[in-house]
């Protein structure tokens, strides 16, 4: 058996191409304090690599609890809001629909709706802000997953979770 030693390991090169990563997407039409940025693959015959969260580029919070959820075909997940923590969601596969309402009284964009189609042909890392109300739906024909990354773990005995059931007739979107 030959022996190896740390020494026969080879560095990796540095990324020396053009790929961007985490890059904001502009849109005016966002809810306030809602952020949308672009997830970049990398592959290679092996397959592939997406950063979902880095300091690279800017400082973040740590994410001090993370999750994948996944989703059936058809299946929803809405109403829910937090009062403590901000959502930051990482679609990478699936056809997923994400749907934003801000309740907030206090925001400029009190009442807007966003709907934003994301998954595997929109890789996308969305941070949605307490008190923003946000529900989801697999559009898809497969299983979908996402990743949470919060910037507060979970509480079993204090949940920072408010629900409502999907179809509630105080908020103007109807998913189908």
């Amino acid at each position: 058996m030959d022996m190896l030693s740390l020494e026969d390991f080879v560095d990796d090169k540095p990324w020396s191409d053009d790929i961007p990563f985490l890059d904001d997407v502009v849109s005016d039409d966002l809810i306030e304090g809602v952020r949308l940025q672009r997830l970049s693959t990398r592959a290679d015959k092996r397959g592939d690599l997406t950063v979902l969260l880095s300091a690279l580029k800017e400082p973040i919070v740590s994410p001090p609890h993370v999750y994948l959820v996944s989703a059936e075909p058809e299946s929803i997940r809405a109403w829910v809001y937090h009062k403590r923590q901000s959502d930051r969601l990482a679609y990478t596969n699936g056809e997923i629909r994400v749907v934003l309402y801000d309740l907030r009284t206090d925001s400029p964009t009190y009442q807007k709706v966003n709907v934003l189609d994301v998954g595997a042909a929109n890789k996308v890392l969305l941070t949605i802000p307490p008190f923003v109300v946000h529900g989801v739906q697999n559009k898809g024909t497969t299983t979908a997953t996402f990743v949470n990354m919060p910037t507060n773990a979970y509480d079993p005995a204090n949940p920072d979770k408010s629900r409502v059931r999907y179809d509630h007739p105080g908020i103007p979107y109807k998913f189908t």
